[in-house]
């Protein structure tokens, strides 16, 4: 048996495989799913806000973000009380994608067949496991 670290990093790794390949063929990056999904369950959400949650650099998500706000999958605005503050939305393009049967039915896919050979409540203490180590390593 290895370490736990390394098995988590594993399979961490085998699932954003699986993302990329899932969400090639509607011309999005794993990178851009991520920020697809923070701004589905959080949009106008702070530009560094999603910096923290992705973990990675400011350039990095504006970079990210540039070819979104060209595709019209984000827009930016400034916040109404701090013009210096940038938040962000999910696009036209963003909301029609996400919503359509054709990627609702690939990313359900995904998840049954990550979720493959689990019971349901296998799967709720996985969940439930994951979080509490987020929790235990954030310091929380």
């Amino acid at each position: 048996m290895s370490h736990p670290t390394l098995e988590l990093k594993r399979a961490y790794l085998a699932m954003r495989r699986a993302v990329e390949q899932t969400v090639k063929p509607f011309d999005v990056t794993g990178a851009q799913f991520d920020v697809l999904q923070f701004l589905l369950h959080g949009d106008g959400m702070e530009h560094r806000e999603l910096q923290r949650r992705l973990s990675v650099t400011s350039p990095t998500l504006t970079n990210i973000l540039d070819g979104m706000v060209k595709e019209g999958h984000v827009v930016r605005h400034a916040d109404p009380h701090d013009g210096r503050v940038k938040r962000l939305y999910l696009g036209q393009a963003a909301r029609k994608l996400v919503s359509s049967q054709a990627f609702c039915d690939t990313g359900d896919a995904l998840v049954s067949k990550m979720f493959q050979g689990f019971t349901e409540k296998e799967r709720q203490e996985f969940l439930r496991a994951l979080s509490r180590i987020e929790s235990n390593l954030d310091g929380g």
